[in-house]
């Protein structure tokens, strides 16, 4: 069976305007000047040019907000559509949106603010500041504690990546409740340590969930409450709160989430009682006050509520491993226009947005977006591109004087495994060095020249990191490595595969079941941890392959994810959707009929045997 959430693919008033000005003189101003001229109109990749609502319609969402920052101030803000499909509810600048996990880099702020005030200590085990719940014991974390600083930086090595929403009249889990696995539609055992401490990187809300818990505890506040008084009241940020629809001082004017007919999902308000990962509400021009606060702070500009300390700590580059870059609170792997961005994205079912700032100059980008994540996420990439576009927000790179050593080329000629299981290519075309990426996180391929820089190193346009090769010493082997430019950090990020060397997915993609399940039981020996082999990955390959009608491609991927998981009964209820829409209707019954005796209550089952056993009778 495939949910929305399954055919995902992975891979977001200024301080410097006074307090008391209104929104919509803000917007009138921004509209009158020559940034309203450059930015009126949606700019496409073939430099097509939109209005906001024909582009809504185009892109197939219900509706946006965005706001622009140049020069650390407002500069212009936009909005269309709906905040609510089927009405005449059109979404204002006012207008708050369910943001996700751009609630985790205000989280941090607040955490960051705390220990600024002596109250905690962010490298400290964070067991010290625990009182309602337990760190679960581990063998990873016997000679090293979890800290705060980890936890926000996702270099912790917890489980319990995200969590569903909920909705009034559902069972809402408490955050002990959360942290025990208790009530959390996607998750049945509590959090757990999955690695030591900052050996690698995995994303984790419940991380943040910890988090959460340990500051309540310290200071016998909710985050809600700690966030309004410490961020969201002095910054005048109006129109957000970390409070839930089921609490009093929740908004009134937000947009509501929708699916991907543009249908309203439920009662449209999901509630997020995981807070500090994924509880917030704003809108753009909210989140322009808070980062262009960040911005003066890390400029060394009076500020009246973030510090230059709390914004360097924050933003600060943590780790490169898996994403290319990642803060205590931010993301730190952007570079679009060759700028160095903190920037955060956040998804929740049928809604999120991306918030986006330069760390030096006052540029940034904030918008949000009422639609799921099959047609928003492309829509807030057409945005940031067109704005950047636009405002022509690019930094030429300039490539080093230095010759390319005999040989040093050739070395980097191959094919690579990335972070994201993709294989990435470097090749020579006409005496250059190319690199490609079929998928970069937040979505998209990459094309781009390799730039010789000196020592192994080459800069690649519009990437934070620069990349060479080195022997990884765990393995012996070679590997794709990232370097942060002015810091001591580096990730051995993709291996270099041997020559003739195929993936499991290759073979899947190429050979039959037999050859396939064999591919994926070898790897499975030599790579246990590898994101190939989860049931996610697995289902979302087979659907991709079948929305491509490459039906004997998707049979594979689906027979993999039911010999991995024998006792998955969504395995072979899927599988048996493949054989259904490749019309061997009696695989598809045998499969179903396999999947409902693994589950009884599998109704999508019975509802498809009941068809297509009358189909036969006809």
């Amino acid at each position: 069976m495939n949910t929305p959430t399954k055919r995902m693919l992975i891979r977001f008033c200024s301080i410097g305007l006074l307090f008391g000005a209104s929104i919509n003189t803000i917007q009138a101003t921004a509209l009158n000047n020559d940034y309203g001229k450059q930015l009126s109109k949606v700019r496409l990749t073939d430099n097509t040019q939109l209005s906001y609502q024909d582009f809504i319609e185009q892109a197939r969402v219900t509706g946006l907000s965005i706001a622009v920052v140049d020069d650390f101030k407002v500069v212009f803000s936009e909005t269309a559509g709906l905040k609510e499909s089927g009405t005449q509810h059109k979404i204002d600048s006012n207008t708050a949106f369910s943001t996700a996990s751009i609630s985790k880099p205000v989280t941090a702020t607040v955490v960051m603010m705390l220990a600024e005030q002596g109250k905690l200590n962010l490298d400290v085990p964070v067991s010290t500041y625990l009182k309602r719940w337990t760190m679960p014991e581990s063998d990873f974390t016997k000679d090293n504690p979890i800290t705060l600083r980890q936890l926000l930086s996702h270099t912790a090595g917890m489980s319990q990546g995200g969590f569903a929403d909920f909705h009034l009249g559902d069972d809402i889990p408490t955050l002990v409740e959360s942290l025990n696995g208790q009530k959390l539609p996607r998750y049945k055992t509590p959090i757990s340590v999955e690695f030591e401490p900052e050996t690698k990187w995995n994303y984790s809300g419940g991380g943040y969930v910890i988090v959460q818990v340990a500051i309540e505890d310290l200071t016998g506040k909710p985050l809600a409450q700690l966030a309004e008084e410490m961020l969201f009241t002095p910054l005048n940020m109006q129109h957000t709160t970390m409070y839930q629809n089921d609490q009093a001082k929740f908004l009134t004017n937000v947009a509501k989430v929708h699916d991907l007919d543009q249908q309203v999902i439920r009662d449209g308000i999901p509630i997020c009682p995981q807070v500090a990962p994924s509880g917030m509400w704003s809108t753009p021009l909210d989140m322009a006050k808070f980062t262009i606060e960040y911005q003066k702070a890390l400029a060394g500009k009076p500020t009246e509520v973030i510090s230059t300390w709390v914004a360097q700590q924050t933003t600060e580059v943590q780790t490169l491993k898996v994403t290319g870059g990642w803060s205590a609170g931010w993301m730190r792997f952007e570079a679009q226009g060759n700028l160095d961005w903190f920037s955060h994205g956040g998804s929740n079912t049928g809604t999120g947005g991306h918030v986006m700032a330069t760390m030096q100059d006052g540029k940034g980008i904030m918008l949000f977006i009422n639609a799921t994540t099959q047609t928003r996420n492309p829509a807030i990439t057409m945005l940031i591109d067109s704005v950047i576009k636009n405002l022509q927000w690019t930094q030429p790179f300039v490539p080093s004087q230095q010759l390319l050593p005999k040989g040093q080329g050739d070395k980097m000629i191959g094919r690579y495994l990335s972070p994201f299981d993709q294989i990435v290519n470097i090749t020579q075309e006409q005496n250059k060095l190319i690199y490609h990426n079929p998928l970069q996180i937040g979505g998209g391929q990459f094309s781009g020249e390799l730039h010789y820089l000196k020592d192994n190193r080459f800069a690649l346009d519009a990437h934070a990191n620069v990349l060479g090769l080195e022997l990884n010493p765990v393995d012996n082997q070679v590997y794709l490595t990232l370097f942060r430019t002015g810091t001591s950090l580096k990730d051995h990020a993709m291996r270099k595969l041997q020559q003739g060397e195929q993936l499991p997915f290759e073979v899947a993609e190429n050979q039959g079941v037999e050859q396939s399940i064999k591919a994926y039981s070898v790897w499975k020996k030599q790579y246990p941890a590898s994101r190939l082999l989860s049931s996610n990955a697995l289902n979302n390959a087979g659907y991709m392959a079948l929305a491509k009608k490459d039906f004997q491609a998707a049979i594979n991927y689906l027979s993999v994810y039911g010999a991995l998981y024998p006792d998955d009964a969504n395995a072979f209820d899927s599988l048996a959707e493949a054989y259904m829409t490749k019309g061997d209707i009696q695989l598809a019954v045998d499969n179903y009929k396999k999947s409902l005796g693994l589950n009884a209550d599998n109704q999508n089952a019975k509802d498809m045997l009941k068809k297509l056993n009358a189909e036969k009778a006809l």
